[in-house]
């Protein structure tokens, strides 16, 4: 069977990034735009874990525009009151950074040093291309 979710969208509140034993986790939310409709958009709860999650940490921040890939996982638990919960979220497999380097919605990246992204191509404007 197959489980698999890309979503393109914007990191909607500060990151945090937490330590669960010996693994970094970090909890975030991503509106995702309805390409059908202006002024809708949809709310996903992402989850990442380890070097995807120090990453993020590091390099995106409020408003960075990412694509993460993922897989849908459900946890059902019983809350205060005794009611049967459900909760779907995304677990982040791969995520790739949309914005320009350093853009970010005005913030600078956390961290300069070592930046796996220095060579990124820069945006094409569609009018400059010969097709």
């Amino acid at each position: 069977m197959t489980n698999v979710t890309i979503l393109t969208g914007r990191i909607t509140k500060d990151l945090e990034i937490k330590q669960a034993g010996q693994t970094q986790v970090m909890n975030f939310s991503l509106a995702v735009d309805n390409p059908f409709k202006k002024d809708d958009a949809s709310f996903f709860d992402i989850v990442a874990f380890g070097k995807t999650a120090e990453l993020l940490n590091n390099y995106c921040g409020k408003g960075s525009k990412i694509l993460v890939e993922g897989n849908l996982k459900q946890d059902r638990f019983t809350d205060k009151e005794g009611k049967n919960r459900s909760v779907v979220r995304v677990v982040a497999n791969r995520i790739e950074f949309l914005d320009a380097k350093g853009s970010n919605q005005g913030q600078a990246p956390k961290q300069q040093a070592n930046d796996p992204f220095a060579n990124a191509a820069p945006d094409v404007d569609s009018d400059s291309l010969p097709f």
